[in-house]
């Protein structure tokens, strides 16, 4: 049988809710070694179905490791899938192991923190909560840092009340480093307007709206618009800056600005013994306004940074969710649960097709050097139609 056969007998079977024909099709699959990674997903899916013991459900769980590939991605799918049956120590072992492969991807550090406080798993935190307060950029920053905060806060306590007095040392050495910030530029004005930071880093790189992570360390992590004022600034942040000059760039946009002006409150060091903070005041024109600044106490070398992916974090958990819709035929992808719950995602296998006029061709010398045979084998393709398609939960 082949791997589509085996995925359409057993969605059939699912349909049907025969759980533990869907168990007996897919052992005698694995034992024939028609082996796929999504076998043992489903089939510890249809054995938690059938009521199962927990026993086996966690055999065919520990079975489906030696399946993972050497990549961050498929580490967290299946650390993802092992949080599904609460497998957390696990998991969380596997969230340690992409981070290591992965350390400039944060969503190893925010599933494992997730896990980490969920399980109460307070050496967890020690490892993951730094990390999410310094690197956990995107629309949920606020959101992440608080709960890095919250978890360190909860840890803490708990490592000292088990006598590991060291550790609640480290994570709060850590912690404090993880809020250092060497450089922070703050944009606000009035008005239904709207400007743009621009910020020229010392190595070169330039850190704004459109490329909001650069190599030197920078982050843009807001940008905002009239004429709400709570929403009138923008803001840029690197916790380990290069030392040297930057270059401020204020650009107005559109819409009015009271007073044509706007105002740059820069930081050095916050959250350090030595912080200080400057205000600039900038008129507008009709070109940027320049404003250069130094920084003196820049910890970074070199602009050596690796740039992160912004994380969203889902709140949604998969409670209701049919198994049929966890064990479905996928041709066009792998399967995987995502998250901490039962939500499904689908990794897209995108294939590239040529369009035009191509030729493969063969040349056979003969033994004396007097002919040459040419097999010419041209093709001639084209696309004739297009068929768009999206994903449905």
């Amino acid at each position: 049988m082949t791997d589509e056969t085996i995925r359409l007998t057993v969605q059939e079977l699912v349909k049907s809710k025969q759980y533990e024909e869907v168990i007996s099709c897919l052992e005698q699959a694995i034992i024939a070694g028609k082996i796929s990674p999504w076998m043992h997903e489903a089939l510890a899916l249809a054995m938690q179905s059938a009521g199962r013991p927990q026993g086996d459900i966690e055999r065919v769980l520990m079975s489906s490791q030696d399946l993972v590939g050497g990549d961050t991605d498929s580490m967290m799918q299946l650390a993802a899938f092992l949080a599904r049956f609460e497998r957390y120590d696990r998991a969380i072992e596997l969230y340690r192991q992409a981070a290591a492969l992965s350390p400039h991807r944060p969503e190893p550090f925010v599933c494992g923190l997730e896990l980490a406080r969920r399980s109460r798993n307070a050496d967890a935190v020690v490892w993951s909560a730094p990390e999410v307060l310094s690197y956990a950029w995107g629309p949920d920053r606020e959101a992440l840092r608080q709960s890095a905060e919250q978890g360190a806060a909860d840890a803490i306590p708990q490592l000292i009340k088990e006598g590991k007095i060291s550790k609640a040392l480290q994570l709060q050495e850590a912690m404090r480093k993880a809020r250092e910030m060497d450089l922070v530029v703050r944009l606000e004005w009035n008005g239904q307007g709207d400007l743009d930071l621009i910020v020229e880093e010392p190595g070169g790189t330039v850190c704004s709206m459109s490329k909001p992570f650069t190599a030197a360390g920078g982050a843009f992590v807001h940008d905002g618009f009239g004429p709400k004022q709570s929403n009138c600034y923008d803001e840029y942040v690197c916790l380990s800056a290069l030392p040297g000059e930057y270059r401020l760039r204020v650009r107005h946009i559109r819409g009015d600005v009271v007073g044509k002006r706007a105002r740059l409150i820069i930081t050095r060091g916050r959250n350090t013994t030595h912080e200080e903070t400057e205000t600039e005041t900038v008129l507008l024109g009709t070109t940027d306004s320049i404003v250069r600044i130094s920084l003196a106490n820049g910890r970074r070398v070199n602009s050596d940074a690796l740039v992160p992916k912004p994380v969203k974090q889902s709140s949604k958990r998969g409670a209701g969710t049919s198994i049929l819709s966890q064990i479905s035929p996928n041709p066009v992808g792998n399967i995987a649960t995502v998250g901490g719950g039962g939500a499904v995602g689908y990794q897209p296998v995108i294939s590239v097709i040529s369009e035009g006029i191509a030729m493969n061709a063969l040349a056979t010398v003969s033994g004396d050097r007097r002919y040459v045979r040419i097999n010419a084998a041209p093709v001639f393709s084209s696309i004739t139609d297009v068929f768009t398609f999206s994903y449905v939960r």
